[in-house]
């Protein structure tokens, strides 16, 4: 009897040492992205991408109205061009923005998929989807400023879409290209920060579901392993 009982301990020590260490995470207890933990992470890029589909939304109904008085009068006259440059300089911002956000979800999916596995490929996929809605955003901005005789680097930053602004404001003409060619980008914006919305979204559900699978299987393990160190010692018959 002195002798199984004290293998039978030793057995649950190595058992419960294996079961904790497979199911611990590696060196912090929860990783981070950029300071925040997965969830708070998944939180704010969703919040961002709302924040942001409010603002378009706004703009859009700036430069729609502006729009529409230049078709009354003919054209944009120049007392109505401070009432279009700052929702331009806020889409130039937006853009940005969007950009961001979809490469930080691209970055936190990959990072859970590294702490946590993806047995699914759900991560994968994720982060591939955002990939390619960071081509194709990207591709139809520059094809509408293409359009209006405008490049990207003309809005590549606060400065430069200034300085692109302060030239067109100089002619009639020229505030009609930027009007029209700021009417067309923020119907693009709208759609596809939508679009970005729902596979942010669509990320942010893989990533939660992939960290409470790997939580659950923590948990049955620990519950197995409670069951068996619990169960009555069978001692051996004399």
């Amino acid at each position: 009897m002195r002798h199984h009982i004290p293998l039978r301990c030793a057995a649950a020590v190595a058992a419960a040492t294996l079961i904790f260490t497979a199911a611990a995470p590696p060196a912090r207890a929860v990783s981070e992205v950029a300071g925040a933990t997965f969830p708070e992470q998944v939180v704010q890029e969703v919040t961002a991408v709302e924040q942001d589909e409010q603002a378009v939304m706004q703009t859009e109904q700036q430069i729609s109205m502006l729009a529409d008085q230049a078709v009354n009068l003919g054209s944009m006259p120049i007392q109505f061009w401070s009432q279009l440059t700052q929702p331009v300089m806020q889409m130039q911002e937006i853009i940005g923005q969007a950009q961001g956000i979809s490469a930080s979800v691209q970055d936190t999916a990959a990072a859970t998929a590294q702490q946590y596995g993806d047995p699914t490929g759900s991560l994968g996929y994720a982060g591939g989807t955002l990939a390619q809605w960071t081509q194709g955003f990207n591709q139809q901005i520059s094809g509408v400023l293409h359009e209006y005789h405008l490049s990207r680097q003309q809005f590549a930053t606060s400065a430069a879409t200034e300085q692109t602004l302060q030239a067109a404001s100089q002619t009639a003409q020229g505030r009609n290209q930027m009007l029209q060619a700021s009417n067309a980008m923020s119907g693009v914006l709208s759609t596809e920060l939508s679009q970005l919305d729902t596979d942010t979204r669509t990320a942010n559900t893989a990533i939660l579901t992939d960290m409470g699978n790997q939580a659950n299987a923590r948990v049955a393990k620990q519950k197995i392993l409670g069951s068996w160190l619990t169960a009555p010692v069978k001692l051996p018959p004399y």
